[in-house]
């Protein structure tokens, strides 16, 4: 079986690497949260990639794509090609281990910062042709109340930029479904994706995140038939995927490549990364 890899001049700001190549600017990530959510932002805090949360040994933990926050609020902002299976029930996992991750243990609920989920999606995940769906807790006897629990998930729908009345944010999506460079934040953005292009760094790190993942499903493929075995197996993968990650920190440490920048491309801790 062969894997297909986008080249590196094929990406566009919605692959995955790109778009979080580009979103830790923290001032491209602070405007498109303004755009996305019609708000201003205070000084977010630096935009956090690939953020892993499992506050529990046992329990299934995230990955949120870009994580930022202010003095008041927090965001998630996940990129989607393709609309994920059980998307509502995610988000609502997702919300739930924010929080953990949010309140520090001895403090009360009332701190508990605002938090968005947003999930920008490439088609449309609700099938009503809008823009934009966002979704807040209220009250079914009284659609006038809400729950001030101040927790938004809010979905994008890529593919009906034209419907959308907001200039800016009309001209973000069309960015995204199109490619059409029509705002002062797309031409930014674009700009960088260009300039990330004909980055060395940048070119050899996504080559060396295509290997990874080349040999990850390869190791996958050849025991994918034993199912009787699939527990054992299954450990030892992972097993073999950590060794091979960790033995990729090292090379990347040897060419003085940044900690977070290593953490992020091997999915290692920092702390274990430190400890090489």
């Amino acid at each position: 079986m062969s894997y297909a890899f986008k080249s590196v001049d094929e990406l566009t700001f919605t692959d995955d690497f790109m778009f979080g190549t580009i979103m830790k600017n923290p001032k491209i990530c602070k405007e498109v949260i303004e755009r996305l959510l019609h708000i201003a932002v205070g000084k977010i805090e630096y935009p956090s990639l690939q953020k892993t949360i499992a506050p529990f040994y046992e329990s299934k933990g995230i990955r949120l794509d870009v994580y930022a926050a202010d003095n008041e609020r927090i965001f998630d902002i996940e990129m989607q090609t393709s609309v994920p299976p059980a998307l509502a029930k995610r988000t609502r996992y997702y919300q739930s281990l924010m929080d953990v991750d949010n309140l520090l243990a001895g403090h009360s609920y009332d701190k508990l910062k605002e938090s968005y989920i947003m999930f920008i999606c490439m088609s449309d995940p609700f099938k009503q042709n809008l823009p934009v769906y966002t979704f807040r807790n209220i009250c079914i006897e009284d659609k006038a109340l809400f729950l001030a629990d101040k927790s938004f998930k809010i979905f994008y729908n890529a593919s009906a930029y034209n419907r959308e009345k907001d200039s800016e944010l009309h001209a973000f999506l069309e960015y995204l479904c199109k490619k059409r460079v029509t705002s002062n934040l797309t031409k930014d953005i674009d700009k960088l994706v260009q300039a990330a292009k004909l980055n060395e760094e940048f070119r050899s790190i996504y080559m060396s995140l295509n290997i990874r993942e080349y040999d990850l499903r390869k190791q996958g493929e050849a025991i994918g038939f034993d199912k009787g075995r699939q527990a054992g197996l299954t450990e030892g993968l992972h097993q073999g995927a950590r060794q091979k990650s960790l033995e990729t920190a090292r090379l990347m440490r040897l060419e003085n490549l940044g900690i977070g920048l290593i953490s992020k491309i091997t999915g290692l801790s920092e702390e274990e990364i430190a400890n090489l």
